[in-house]
């Protein structure tokens, strides 16, 4: 397999996630315990009828904190692997350190500099979205810093302070998550079809193609076979920054694809809801 040219997201995206829409989730959330939690995610209508069951779904979980420690970590390690494929020990341990590194960097137990080492996991190499980020932090009169990382960690402290928050994931939820490993070949098949076949796209939708999902897209083309995971869990914001009387919940769906050259696991697409702000650098 050649090598996958990997880049971080394209910041022309940020302007869009600072966008505070009003969530369908203010809709139908006034009876949040009036339906039991079904048994697996998934068969969700999009029609509006359904919304109430599926938020009823969404909001009956039980949730647990989010923080760095071994509670989190066991949580991550219980969560079970659907092998469409197979793959490795190292590639199985490398997905759940990639889960949970996510949800630490961005809750309470994270910081800056934590946030800037995970958006550059996958290297530095997107000049035009690097320099859109100095172009925009600049016009906010925000520090810039002379390294990838200082502006990393300087446009994710910008981020929190505008989305009026010191950290985007409070609670999580695992009910019904499962890594789904499974490989494509010759075209690619988008996540979306599959939300919208096997369970409900988060409505209004945040959607993020990485550069990296047109590589992925030409090698499948080339003739590549590529092993992919996609992962779903529900996270809840921080209490006291909805501008309900409830904590924002949302269903947070990521697909991922292996580079062995890199031995990594790489952000192809993401979606979650625009009303629980993820103001996440993927």
């Amino acid at each position: 397999m050649k090598t996958l040219s990997l880049r971080v997201l394209s910041f022309a995206l940020i302007a869009v996630w600072f966008a505070q829409s009003a969530c369908v989730e203010q809709e139908g959330v006034s009876s949040l315990t009036t339906a039991p939690p079904k048994s697996h995610y998934g068969g969700f209508s999009s029609h509006p009828d359904s919304l109430q069951i599926f938020y009823d779904y969404i909001h009956g979980q039980e949730m647990m904190k989010v923080e760095a420690g071994a509670a989190l970590r066991q949580a991550v390690e219980a969560i079970p692997v659907d092998l469409g494929a197979p793959i490795d020990l190292v590639q199985e341990a490398a997905l759940r350190d990639w889960l949970y590194e996510l949800l630490v960097v961005f809750s309470a137990s994270g910081s800056d500099s934590l946030a800037a080492a995970f958006y550059l996991r996958e290297g530095a190499n997107n000049p035009d979205g690097i320099e859109f980020l100095k172009e925009y932090l600049a016009s906010r009169d925000a520090p810039i810093g002379d390294t990838p990382f200082a502006l990393f960690a300087a446009g994710h402290r910008e981020i929190l302070s505008i989305t009026k928050r010191d950290y985007f994931f409070e609670n999580v939820s695992f009910f019904d998550s499962a890594f789904k490993v499974f490989e494509m070949q010759e075209a690619y098949d988008s996540y979306a079809l599959y939300l919208q076949t096997h369970g409900m796209v988060p409505k209004p939708t945040l959607n993020f193609h990485p550069k990296l999902h047109d590589e992925v897209e030409e090698a499948l083309q080339a003739g590549e076979s590529l092993t992919f995971a996609d992962i779903m869990f529900i996270v809840e914001e921080p209490a006291g920054v909805s501008p309900w009387p409830w904590q924002g919940r949302t269903p947070s769906f990521f697909r991922l694809v292996w580079d062995p050259q890199q031995a990594r696991w790489c952000h192809v697409e993401a979606y979650f809801s625009s009303g629980v702000p993820q103001n996440v650098l993927i």
